[in-house]
C-alpha cells in the first residue's frame, strides 16, 4: 500500500471528525484523559515469564504491593483503616475497605481475624478480578501491625482454594518498633511457616526492616519508604522480567525461575553492586564481602539452600570486555556458599548499568531464620518487662500521701459527715421541707 499525502490524510481526518460529529461533540479535555490513560497502560506494560498478580494487606503490604502496581503488575489491596487505603495509588476499584473497627486493628490479631473471617465471601469477591489471569499469587504484608498480620490464616486460605501457586512477602519489624510489633511478627511468621511445611505456601520470602535500615542508613524519612519498597520489589521483577527474554550470554529461562519461586519454604534475595571488574576474581570477591549484607534479611543460613538463581548484569560493551574467568569464579563462590545447591544462572546486556556490574542472587528452601527470631523474642521479651514495670508502678504514680495512715483518714472522712449532716446547710440539702432549694428546682 503506498504511504499517504499529507493532503490526503488531512482530508481523511477532516472526514473522520465530520462523520464523529454525528454522534455529538466530543470532550477535548476527554479525549485527552483517554490517551493519557492508554499510553500509562502501554508503559507499565511489561514481560512476565510467570505471571504475577499482587494482593496487599494492610499499610505495609499495601505500600509495597503499589511498589508493584507502579511496575506493571496487576494488583490490589485491603485494609480495616480507611485512612491507610486513601494515598495508596492504585484504581479505587482495586481497594477493600473492611469494616469491623473504629479503623485498623490496634494491632490485636484476635481482633483482625475476626474481621477477615467475617468478610470471607467479600474478599473471595474482590480478588476475583485481579487474579483470574494470573499464574500466580503474591500476598505482601508486614508482620509487626495488626491488619496484615492477622490476615494471614484467612488470605492464604482464600488464595489456596483459588488453586493459584502462592508467594508471600513477609516484612520483619524494625529496631526501633515497639514489643507488640515484635511479637506479633514472631507469632504471624509461625503460622506461615506451618502453612509452608504444610505446602499451601510455595515461597515465604523473608524481608527484615531492621536489615533495610542499615542498608539504607543515610537517606532521609522522606524517601526511606519508596526506596526501601523499591529495594524489596526490584530483585523479584528484575528475575521475573529477564527470564523472559532471550540472552546472547547464559539465559536463566521461565522454568529454571519457576523452580525458584515454587521451592518451598523461606527465600531471601538481594542485589550486589560493583565497579571492580579489572580483576579475575573481583565478581567473586564482591560476593563474599556483600553476599550476607546485600541480602534483605539477615539470621539465615545460606547453605541450606536448595535452589537458587543468580544474573549477572552489565552494559553491553563491559560484558564484552570482561573476561568470562571473572563471571565463572563468581558463579563458583556462590556454589560454594550455598554447599553445592542447584544454582541457575543468567547473564544479560542492561545498559542502564553504566560500567558497573549488577549481580541479582535468590536463595531458596531455606530454614527460618533462627539467629533474628531469637534477637525478636529477647527484644520484645524486654520491652514487655519494662511495660510491667511501668504498670506495678502506677499505683504509687497516681496516689499522693496526705500525711496520715488509713485509720485517719476513714476517721477523718466519718467525722466531715456528720458534720455536714448536723450543718445548717447540709440541713437545708437534706431537708424534709417541700421549701428546700433542691426540691423547689426539681418541681420546674
Amino acid at each position: 500500500m503506498s504511504n499517504k499525502t499529507e493532503e490526503e490524510a488531512s482530508k481523511d481526518n477532516k472526514n473522520l471528525e465530520e462523520a464523529l460529529s454525528a454522534f455529538g461533540s466530543l470532550d477535548d479535555s476527554k479525549l485527552e484523559g483517554l490517551k493519557k490513560k492508554m499510553e500509562t497502560k502501554k508503559m507499565n506494560k511489561i514481560e512476565q515469564s510467570i505471571k504475577i498478580g499482587v494482593v496487599g494487606v494492610g499499610q505495609g503490604g499495601s505500600r509495597l504491593a503499589e511498589t508493584f502496581c507502579k511496575k506493571g503488575y496487576d494488583t490490589c489491596v485491603i485494609n480495616t483503616s480507611k485512612q491507610d487505603l486513601e494515598f495508596i495509588n492504585v484504581d479505587e476499584d482495586r481497594k477493600l475497605l473492611l469494616e469491623g473497627s473504629l479503623g485498623g486493628t490496634g494491632k490485636d490479631l484476635d481482633l483482625g481475624r475476626e474481621i477477615f473471617e467475617d468478610s470471607i465471601s467479600e474478599i473471595e469477591e474482590f480478588l476475583h478480578p485481579t487474579l483470574k489471569n494470573q499464574d500466580m499469587v503474591y500476598l505482601t504484608v508486614s508482620g509487626g501491625g495488626g491488619t496484615g498480620s492477622s490476615s494471614v490464616d484467612t488470605m492464604v486460605d482464600i488464595l489456596f482454594s483459588m488453586g493459584l501457586p502462592i508467594g508471600i512477602i513477609y516484612i520483619l519489624p524494625k529496631q526501633t518498633d515497639d514489643a507488640k510489633s515484635k511479637s506479633n511478627s514472631i507469632e504471624t511468621l509461625s503460622r506461615l511457616a506451618v502453612m509452608a511445611t504444610d505446602n499451601k505456601i510455595s515461597n515465604l520470602i523473608v524481608v527484615d526492616n531492621a536489615k533495610i535500615e542499615q542498608i539504607f542508613a543515610g537517606l532521609p524519612q522522606s524517601k526511606f519508604w519508596n526506596v526501601s519498597n523499591d529495594a524489596i520489589v526490584d530483585p523479584l521483577v528484575k528475575f521475573n522480567s529477564l527470564t523472559s527474554k532471550a540472552s546472547r550470554h547464559t539465559s536463566l529461562d521461565p522454568s529454571d525461575f519457576a523452580k525458584i519461586i515454587s521451592c518451598g519454604d523461606c527465600s531471601i534475595y538481594g542485589v550486589i553492586e560493583t565497579s571492580n571488574i579489572e580483576e579475575e576474581t573481583g565478581l567473586a570477591e564482591a560476593v563474599i564481602e556483600s553476599l550476607q549484607e546485600n541480602m534483605l534479611a539477615e539470621g539465615f543460613d545460606v547453605s541450606q539452600t536448595r535452589v537458587g538463581g543468580v544474573i549477572i548484569c552489565a552494559d553491553s560493551q563491559t560484558l564484552d570486555s570482561m573476561p568470562a574467568i571473572n563471571i565463572n569464579y563468581c558463579f563458583h563462590m556462590i556454589s560454594e556458599q550455598t554447599k553445592g545447591a542447584s544454582i541457575f544462572q543468567g547473564v544479560y546486556d542492561d545498559e542502564s548499568c553504566n560500567g558497573k556490574v549488577k549481580i541479582y542472587t535468590w536463595f531458596a528452601g531455606l530454614g527460618l531464620p533462627m539467629k533474628r527470631i531469637e534477637t525478636l523474642k529477647n527484644e520484645s521479651k524486654a520491652l514487655e518487662d519494662l511495660q510491667r514495670e511501668k504498670a506495678s508502678e502506677r499505683t504509687s504514680q497516681m496516689s499522693i500521701d496526705l500525711g496520715t495512715d488509713n485509720t485517719t483518714k476513714m476517721t477523718d472522712q466519718i467525722n466531715r459527715k456528720i458534720k455536714k449532716k448536723t450543718s445548717s446547710f447540709g440541713k437545708l440539702q437534706r431537708g424534709g421541707r417541700s421549701s428546700s432549694i433542691i426540691d423547689r428546682r426539681r418541681k420546674r
